[in-house]
């Protein structure tokens, strides 16, 4: 009879019962916990929701989600929760924690394998001389800071740990800063595109390299005076070479071999992928066998590969969710089932070790800051820095095991360092969330609009593209801008793409290839196509590209940052869908809704939302371009737009304006400005061929969806206003419709796949600025102002006036109205208030002629439209100027507009002045 298994600890020996690995059912009479696989599935699943449990709890104060598993077996050891009878004796057993801790070796070796193919070594020669000076003070101070107090207070130090050396270990271990830890956090903290941590991330990879390089060195040559024999350090240097050659000359080749073999834009196949993580095992063995740690190799074999697509993707797709999801928790788990509060009976122990974890964390923490404040950066992102530097996590998790296991470190020692742990990366990571966010930088200090932009001066856009499908549409807009050599352009072009199978994100310039380059990008494509756009304009248009490679949740901080530095006045951002000619959705990105929404809430300028629906494909030109004018900052902006397409010559725009009646109106400061601009384009605008402005009373948002849906599809680019959080009768009730908020309530309305034939819109929001609070409100928007009073009618005329409109047009003009209209079941009235009556809608055209009757000097009736509608709804406006119409069942509706030159209309404007 073979002899039962069993395991060695420090003094005494555990023998273990033989554990079968399936049972047959408990209806057959077999238990489930005394077979190795049913167990381990409990393990698994007991400790999975424990961890999420704790962590819904935790992460509402800013805990990592390391810390929650590490508490989740913490509560689930025998050791702190009194030795429980089911956890010790049917879950977690001792023999249990050796298959554990087997599978947590496979995870923490495929773990760090991950992490390696995720680095980029070409980022090395890059770094700066800040971060090399980071990496190399912070390590050294903390490692000198240990070593000294070890030594000067050998003599008091425990027996234990002058035998084993414990303190230089513990030196030179904890002063690393782990690439592994440091990438981690940054990804839980959306802060890999930030600038602490690209810094940051720099720092730990130059710390790494050479802690690798250190380690190596000084193990061969300890190996080599182990007893005098100094042919086995030379053995050991030849076997470090050996593996080194193997993983560089035989793994990288072969897996470089196997990416190629992969289409573009696709996974490695099954058999390739098998492959790449044998060959990772393979050299976590090959490590071990030489004694050195089982992660080094797989590390070291992830960093020599290309990364990216497909390697990286393809490890990121098929592994990454399931181990870090449901794997990493179960290893976290036995890390903190390993730790024994009771055992912390030694307070001379206990002393020296908090004083050398003080020491290096506090050292560590100097060696980061002093090089940051010697190079002027600003203290809140010096201190974050220092904070994520000192940060604990996997790696010193994977270290105190290790110890644990060598007996390096008793248990006493061990809860220590994992209480540590937990109060480190439980402290810093709140504090870095409090205290570094890359969006403050981007507050406003000065107005960066199209509104506000001086004439003449050249104009800088920043326009984002996710795809090659969003050049067409984005050089068109640009285009019916009228680039020209009174009117310049810059376009700085970002190319957008997600991170994925790196840990560096990326935003450099993009660099032109040679034409005898063979492989060209997708990134080669959309630039040589803006290259092409630019030679047509000389001396006229910019346009400098460049390459984000960032996760979508943090890709506004690039952009952001760029529109910051280049003091660009519009950002232009595609819709994250497209809206086919059918109405269809023809390709979505869900992910690019979340990078649209955050430039919205961030960006230190304006900020366009283009929604394409076929905008001028084969390259055509924008000739129609409407404009729909509600009132306020956004429509403000949307209009100055509008007016700087309007100078070129071969585009027709047309301003539509949408009134409430009369006594509904407000008249507040912001409605004051609006008067002022629109008066403004009236005067300087519309006056000739290209220009239309027409105004629409409408009563209710019924009234302006018929409008909307009689005029949209007559143009070819529609502008409108975000209008976020702004009220009006106007729009009632659309918000509970609304899908796409990022759009407001009118930009939802035109890509509602059911509403009428969709039209490219272009959405503005107009700069933002931040209030108290950590609120934004538009820049131009009037602050700490009264809102004005409103006054509405809900009596009889109300009733009467439900689903009326009328349209006043100018085309060249620079005329108001003053419209009173009524209605009965046989004709509408126009009645000129100064001029006296203007009779009935039947001498609509001999009045327009004549002028109206009594119209004199006040100004006379200059022209008329007829609309008509039925009830409820708005629709279909006659054309023709001063025409009649008529609904199905006889009604009428007459519209006219005046001169603004009437003096009731100056005596109105000036009582609103007055008041503000």
């Amino acid at each position: 009879m073979s002899a039962p298994p069993s395991t060695m600890e420090a003094d005494h020996v555990r023998c273990y019962r033989s554990m079968m690995t399936t049972s047959s059912g408990i209806w057959l009479g077999d238990s489930p916990f005394q077979f190795a696989l049913p167990v381990l599935l409990y393990q698994i699943v007991i400790i999975f929701i424990v961890s999420h449990l704790i962590h819904f709890v935790l992460a509402r104060l800013g805990q990592p989600i390391i810390i929650s598993q590490i508490v989740a077996g913490m509560l689930l050891s025998p050791h702190c929760l009194g030795r429980p009878l089911m956890f010790e004796k049917l879950l977690f057993t001792h023999q249990t924690f050796e298959q554990l801790g087997t599978i947590a070796v496979l995870v923490f070796m495929l773990y760090f394998f991950l992490i390696g193919v995720k680095v980029d070594l070409t980022m090395i020669p890059k770094v700066g001389k800040k971060a090399v000076g980071i990496a190399l003070s912070s390590t050294l101070l903390s490692y000198a800071a240990v070593h000294l107090a070890a030594s000067a207070m050998d003599s008091e130090m425990p027996a234990n740990f002058k035998s084993n050396n414990w303190p230089i270990s513990f030196a030179y271990r904890w002063s690393l800063t782990s690439f592994v830890v440091i990438s981690s956090l940054l990804r839980e903290l959306n802060l890999q595109s930030s600038k602490v941590g690209r810094l940051a991330l720099s720092a730990a990879l130059i710390a790494d390299v050479l802690y690798m390089f250190v380690v190596a060195c000084i193990g061969t040559f300890k190996l080599s005076n182990k007893g005098g024999h100094h042919l086995r350090g030379l053995i050991g240097l030849a076997s470090v070479l050996a593996v080194v050659g193997t993983i560089l000359f035989a793994m990288k080749p072969l897996a470089v071999w196997l990416a190629r073999r992969t289409p573009e834009g696709q996974l490695l196949g099954q058999a390739s992928f098998v492959v790449v993580l044998l060959m990772a095992f393979a050299s976590g063995l090959l490590c071990m066998l030489i004694g050195f740690d089982f992660v080094a190799g797989p590390l070291f074999l992830g960093m020599v590969l290309p990364g990216g697509a497909p390697l990286g993707t393809t490890l990121v797709e098929r592994l990454e969710h399931f181990m870090v999801g449901l794997l990493m928790p179960m290893c976290m788990a036995i890390a903190g089932m390993e730790m024994d509060l009771s055992s912390l009976v030694d307070k001379t122990q206990c002393g020296f070790m908090v004083l050398f974890l003080f020491l290096s964390v506090a050292s560590k923490f100097v060696g980061v800051i002093v090089p940051c404040l010697f190079t002027r950066m600003p203290h809140r992102e010096a201190l974050s820095l220092g904070l994520i530097m000192i940060t604990k996590g996997i790696y010193e998790v994977g270290i105190a095991i290790k110890w644990k296991g060598k007996e390096v470190a008793d248990r006493q020692t061990y809860t220590i360092i994992m209480i540590s742990i937990i109060v480190i990366s439980g402290s810093t990571t709140p504090m870095i969330r409090h205290i570094y966010r890359p969006e403050d930088r981007f507050v406003p200090y000065k107005r960066r609009t199209i509104q506000h932009a001086v004439p003449g001066d050249e104009l800088g856009i920043l326009v984002c593209i996710y795809a090659q499908e969003n050049v067409n549409p984005i050089i068109a807009l640009l285009k019916a801008l009228g680039p020209s050599a009174n009117f310049p352009v810059c376009a700085y072009l970002v190319h957008l793409v997600e991170l994925v199978g790196r840990a560096h994100a990326v935003f450099v310039p993009h660099k032109r290839r040679d034409k005898s380059t063979s492989v060209v990008s997708q990134s080669d494509h959309i630039a040589n196509a803006f290259y092409h756009f630019e030679s047509q304009y000389p001396q006229a248009l910019s346009v400098l590209p460049y390459n984000c490679i960032s996760p979508f949740s943090a890709m506004h901080n690039d952009i952001c940052s760029l529109a910051l530095d280049k003091k660009v006045s519009l950002v232009v951002i595609p819709f994250h869908k497209h809206v086919s000619d059918d109405g269809s959705i023809g390709f979505a990105n869900p992910a690019a809704q979340t990078v649209n929404a955050n430039v919205l809430q961030y960006a230190p300028c304006s900020v366009g939302i283009l929604v394409d629906n076929g905008l001028c494909e084969g390259g055509a030109q924008l000739h129609r371009v409407g404009v729909y004018f509600f009132g306020g900052a956004d429509d403000r902006e949307a209009l100055a737009i509008g007016e700087r397409m309007a100078e070129h010559g071969s585009v027709e725009l047309t301003l539509v304006r949408f009134l409430p009646p009369r006594e509904w109106r407000e008249s507040g400061r912001d409605e004051l400005i609006d008067e002022r601009m629109l008066t403004r384009f009236r005067q300087e605008k519309a006056n000739g061929n290209a220009v239309v402005y027409r105004e629409e009373v409408v009563m209710d948002s019924e009234g302006t969806m018929g409008v909307i849906r009689e005029s949209g599809s007559h143009f070819d680019l529609l502008i409108v206003g975000r209008r976020e959080r702004k009220e009006s009768p106007l729009t009632a009730g659309l918000e509970l419709w609304s899908e796409y908020p990022e759009l407001g309530l009118i930009g939802d309305l035109l890509v509602a796949t059911d509403f009428g034939s969709p039209v490219s819109t272009l959405v503005v929001q107009q700069q933002m600025r931040m209030m108290r609070g950590g609120s934004r409100e538009a820049i131009d928007s009037p602050n700490n102002t009264p809102k004005a009073k409103q006054t509405r009618s809900r009596g009889k005329q109300h009733k009467t006036l439900k689903g009326t409109r009328v349209s006043h047009q100018t085309e060249g003009g620079t005329d108001r109205g003053r419209v009173r209209h009524h209605q009965d079941s046989s004709a509408a009235k126009g009645t000129n208030e100064d001029g006296g009556s203007g009779g009935e809608d039947g001498d609509c055209e001999a009045r327009r002629a004549g002028g109206g009757s009594g119209g004199g000097a006040r100004g006379g009736l200059v022209g008329c439209e007829c609309a008509w509608g039925d009830q409820g709804h708005g629709k279909r406006s006659v054309s023709e100027i001063g025409g009649k119409g008529s609904a199905p069942d006889g009604r009428h509706f007459v519209a006219f507009r005046f001169d603004s030159s009437r003096r009731d209309e100056r005596r109105e404007v000036g009582r609103v002045r007055a008041r503000i």
